[in-house]
């Protein structure tokens, strides 16, 4: 086929025929009869076609258009742009200096009165990096702790369902071939994010048969393609690794006594926790000089021993969730700020 265009050597979708027994009351044409239109064009203004979706992202509802009271909401303004209040994922009494980024031209993102606001420019997939300040430790002039919640935002034409930057014939077959196996329950899963692309009519319910014929329909009507400049957008969820926050050592450091860890396990995924990791040590100063790995049956807690007088204890704390990419976060590191002594005198 050498010379030719792979997209006019696609077969037909199905027989006229087959069509009107699916009702959809208008025939599709052969691939490649459909002319190509840029779908990246033009690139400014661009009109967000709702519902906006979000998937996997606890504390953000699910849909633009089906609001939950108990999530927050996604907020499509006539401008375009939408705004997500982030003061419930990062409450101001617990966090600060809350702010978004992103290296992609994809879009802008800037966060504004702890809120976030994303402008779509074009198609494509961004990453949105949320960070906000949390203080890692209650110890004397302890630094704050940076916490990072990744998102992903997914832009596409409307109608370019396969992503090649036109909507033409081949996105009709490919899209036709994925909700006939939608309806059919064949593949394993079928992403939020394709799903949405793949609701040409916009009910929020991808269909074999309105939505193809709203495909052929908002084509041929001149609403999808080139001269249409609407968008599907959908946020995805990123998976980070979960924080040990807010770290203490509690109890007196004197032989005999019992210590133990205190902090704050998050996961700014939702992700559910597991235990985290405990690692004691001695060290010869509260830098850590001469670090000795401690081995003992109950991590969680530790004993002075008299070997221990004069040296100084240190915590590492790990923590872990249930987490298929990032089980485990950046260890705290929480140190005795006064070295060990020996009992107290009798009285």
């Amino acid at each position: 086929m050498k010379g030719k265009n792979k997209r006019n050597t696609l077969k037909p979708i199905m027989k006229k025929s087959m069509l009107a027994a699916l009702g959809l009351g208008i025939a599709l044409p052969v691939a490649g009869s459909l002319p190509q239109a840029n779908a990246s064009l033009p690139e400014s203004n661009i009109v967000i076609s709702e519902p906006v979706l979000s998937s996997g992202i606890p504390w953000l509802d699910s849909s633009s258009k089906q609001p939950n009271m108990n999530l927050v909401p996604i907020a499509v303004g006539d401008d375009n742009r939408i705004t997500v209040d982030l003061s419930t994922h990062f409450p101001s009494e617990i966090f600060s200096g809350i702010d978004a980024n992103s290296s992609s031209d994809i879009a802008n993102v800037v966060v504004i009165d702890n809120k976030l606001v994303v402008t779509p420019y074009r198609s494509g997939t961004i990453n949105i990096e949320l960070t906000a300040q949390y203080n890692a430790s209650q110890e004397p002039n302890s630094q704050s702790e940076t916490i990072t919640d990744n998102i992903e935002l997914y832009i596409s034409k409307k109608g370019d369902f396969n992503n090649d930057g036109y909507v033409d014939s081949a996105d009709a077959v490919e899209l036709f071939s994925y909700l006939r196996n939608i309806q059919f329950g064949r593949g394993i899963s079928f992403s939020l994010v394709e799903m949405n692309k793949a609701d040409i009519d916009r009910n929020g319910v991808p269909d074999k048969t309105n939505d193809m014929s709203a495909f052929m329909q908002g084509y041929i009507g001149g609403t999808l393609g080139a001269k249409d400049n609407s968008y599907v957008l959908t946020f995805k969820q990123v998976d980070d690794a979960p924080y040990a926050l807010n770290g203490k050592l509690n109890g007196t450091m004197q032989v005999g006594q019992t210590i133990t860890g205190s902090f704050t396990q998050l996961d700014v995924d939702g992700d559910s926790l597991a235990t985290a990791k405990y690692q004691w040590y001695t060290a010869a100063d509260v830098n850590g000089t001469d670090e000795l790995a401690i081995d003992q049956p109950n991590p969680d807690q530790y004993t002075i021993q008299n070997a221990d007088v004069g040296r100084y204890l240190i915590l590492k704390i790990t923590p872990v969730s249930i987490s298929s990419q990032y089980p485990e976060g950046k260890a705290v590191v929480i140190r005795g700020m006064q070295a060990m002594e020996g009992p107290p005198p009798p009285p």
